[in-house]
This record gives C-alpha cells, structure tokens and sequence, in this order.
C-alpha cells in the first residue's frame, strides 16, 4: 500500500469513525445511558419508599382503628356513668323530699 492509498485509507476510517460517533451521539441524546441507569436508580428508589409508605399506611390505619375501638368503648362507659349518676341523684332526691 502507498502512502497515498495509506492517507486515502485513514481519511476513509476518519469519516465512518465520525459519522458513527454522530449517531452515538443522537442516540444518547434520545436516551442518554446515564440517564438510563440514572432513571432505574430512581425507579428502584421509588418502589422501596412506596414500600415503606404502604407500611407506615397500615401501621397508622391499624393504630386509627384503635383509636376509634377505644374512644367507642370510652363513649360506652361515660354513657353508663351518666346513667347511674342521674340514678343515684334521682334516689337521693326521693330521700330528701318532704312528705306532704
């Protein structure tokens, strides 16, 4: 090969070397391969916090539904106290009223 052929030669891979390179670089800019790997991060990222969102969900519906079962039973109670209250008031006035 003579050093014309060896230049012509280069100057060929040159221009394939660049045009492959332009296509690269179209490529990346529709899907960047660090952005690839950026977005899968923050998929994964994402799911364990929907994970842990789901948990502390529950563990607070748990805990609301407790608190709704006791302030229930509370009601109940308070319900029952008034009632002999005004039980205990009623018998305390017939002991206290004159006869006639």
């Amino acid at each position: 090969m003579t050093s014309a052929q060896a230049q012509k030669e280069v100057f060929t891979q040159q221009q394939r070397i660049g045009e492959l390179m332009g296509r690269l670089r179209d490529a990346e800019q529709m899907v960047p391969g660090e952005s690839v790997q950026q977005l899968i991060t923050e998929n994964t990222t994402l799911k364990r916090r929907l994970q842990l969102v789901t948990q502390e969900h529950r563990s607070f519906q748990e805990r609301l539904e407790g608190a709704h079962s006791n302030l229930r039973f509370s009601d109940k109670r308070i319900a029952d106290l008034e009632a002999q209250l005004l039980e205990q008031q009623g018998t305390a006035v017939g002991r206290f009223k004159r006869p006639n």
